[in-house]
């Protein structure tokens, strides 16, 4: 077992310009990378981990303060200027001496954490590691503007006669303790997981090749008709592939349609089987579900999530995941959101509304699951009528 794994750093983690105070005490491997430790504070704290962060510490070689953050970071022209956290390791930066670290959460709210580190312990045998040993009171909430707006709405839910208590109520999921804490609820994750889950492996992110190219000239009618017969084709190819299992030589883009394909099996079965044959069916949007834009629109979102692009998407799952919606569940409301965008596009021609987009989603993922369809047809039709 390497050195490393010998030693325990105590770190106690305390939310800035909060009275009374909150604050945690974990304890991690001394082999741990500032991803490991970011991850760490997320879980212990209560963080969604749905927003860009970074670590501000001196260097003890250099006496230089550094910041440590995420990978592709936009708000540096240069990667390279900002090391990535996952290949900094702990170990040359915190000591004894210098054991104080500023960890920064939402760039927006700007969250400010004190990172500091009391001790460097031996391992503990049978200990899984890391760990919360203590902690005061409850997280804010992801998203409630920052130590000013989580003031406003520690006073609005205190009072019931309030103008937006309601509605305030509703976001947070049914109420809010600001004192509560019970060190039972902390689950560590897996930092690789993560990381994974996060970012995952951009080398394999292909775009769909384009099989289809043809030099002849045709109207933009026979064009948009071709290409909904070669997409048929296209689907009904992949699916034949899916009833197999048979993944070899495809792209991780089109690994992840055969996915999409199985997952809704139940629902398009003949379709899917017939799909090569039903080329010139049109589908009434009054009563029939078009199966290929559906799975379309699936295979966008489940791309923005594996990217993190737009950043919101994959904020409004962590949102849903965390109001107990499953993975198919969370993809079909962030599809709900995009069908409509993506209509406008097909109907009148023009650019994808990509701002407009990142909007929706901010506004839609403080909402309650339940209601969310709802609301987004509700929304839909005063948007109609105007």
């Amino acid at each position: 077992m390497k050195k490393a794994f010998d030693q325990i750093y105590q770190f106690k983690i305390t939310l800035r310009d909060m009275k009374p105070p909150i604050w945690r005490r974990i304890q991690i491997p001394g082999d741990y990378s500032f991803w490991d430790l970011h991850v760490a504070i997320q879980d212990a704290m209560g963080w969604e981990d749905s927003h860009l962060h970074s670590f501000y510490v001196t260097n003890p070689e250099t006496g230089h303060k550094e910041e440590i953050g995420n990978p592709g970071d936009p708000f540096t022209d240069d990667e390279e200027i900002i090391p990535p956290m996952r290949e900094q390791k702990l170990s040359p930066y915190f000591t004894s001496e210098n054991n104080k670290a500023l960890y920064v959460y939402d760039f927006g709210d700007d969250w400010q954490h004190d990172v500091v580190l009391e001790k460097i312990l031996p391992r503990e045998k049978d200990v899984e590691y890391p760990i919360c040993l203590a902690g005061k009171r409850r997280c804010p909430p992801d998203d409630c503007g920052g130590v000013f707006g989580y003031m406003e709405l520690l006073e609005i839910i205190s009072d019931p006669e309030h103008e937006e208590y309601e509605e305030t109520i509703e976001w947070l999921g049914g109420g809010f303790d600001p004192e509560y804490f019970n060190i039972k609820e902390i689950i560590f994750d897996d930092p690789e997981e993560r990381w994974e889950y996060a970012y995952g492996d951009s080398d394999d992110m292909d775009e769909f090749e384009d099989e289809f190219d043809d030099d002849t000239e045709e109207t933009p009618d026979e064009e948009m008709s071709q290409a909904k017969i070669l997409s048929r084709n296209y689907i009904h190819s992949l699916w034949e592939r899916a009833k197999k299992d048979d993944l070899e030589g495809l792209s991780t883009e089109e690994q992840r349609l055969v996915k999409i394909l199985k997952d809704h099996e139940e629902e398009f079965f003949n379709e899917f089987e017939f799909s090569d044959l039903t080329s010139g069916h049109e589908f009434d949007p009054e009563d029939e579900v078009n199966p290929f834009l559906h799975i379309f629109i699936h295979s966008i979102v489940e791309n923005q999530l594996a990217e993190r692009e737009p950043i919101e998407v994959f904020q409004f799952y962590n949102a849903m995941r965390n109001k107990k919606c499953d993975h198919h569940e969370t993809t079909h409301l962030i599809g709900a959101i995009l069908a409509p965008l993506m209509f406008r596009i097909m109907k009148e021609r023009r650019p994808f509304d990509i701002d407009g987009y990142r909007s929706l989603l901010k506004k839609y993922k403080t909402r309650n699951p339940d209601k969310l369809a709802d609301l987004l047809f509700s929304d839909g039709e005063s948007d109609s009528d105007e």
